[in-house]
C-alpha cells in the first residue's frame, strides 16, 4: 500500500518544483532595470576608486576575466 503511494508522491513533489523553478526564473517587472535601483538614494562608489584625498582617481581601470 504505502510502496504504492511513493510513486505518486514522488510525482507531485516534482511537479511542484519544477514550477517553483520556472516560476523563480520568470522575468518580473521588479527585475527591470530601473532608473536607482540603490536603497539608500545616494550614489555609491567602491573603495577601490578613491585615491587618498577620498577622491574619484583618473587612472586607467583594467580588468581581467578569466
Amino acid at each position: 500500500m504505502i510502496a504504492g503511494l511513493f510513486p505518486i508522491a514522488y510525482a507531485a513533489v516534482l511537479t511542484y518544483l519544477l514550477l517553483q523553478a520556472f516560476r523563480m526564473m520568470r522575468p518580473s517587472s521588479a527585475s527591470k532595470p530601473s532608473t536607482s535601483n540603490d536603497r539608500t538614494g545616494l550614489k555609491t562608489t567602491h573603495p577601490e576608486l578613491l585615491d587618498e584625498n577620498g577622491e574619484v582617481t583618473n587612472e586607467e581601470l583594467w580588468a581581467v576575466r578569466f
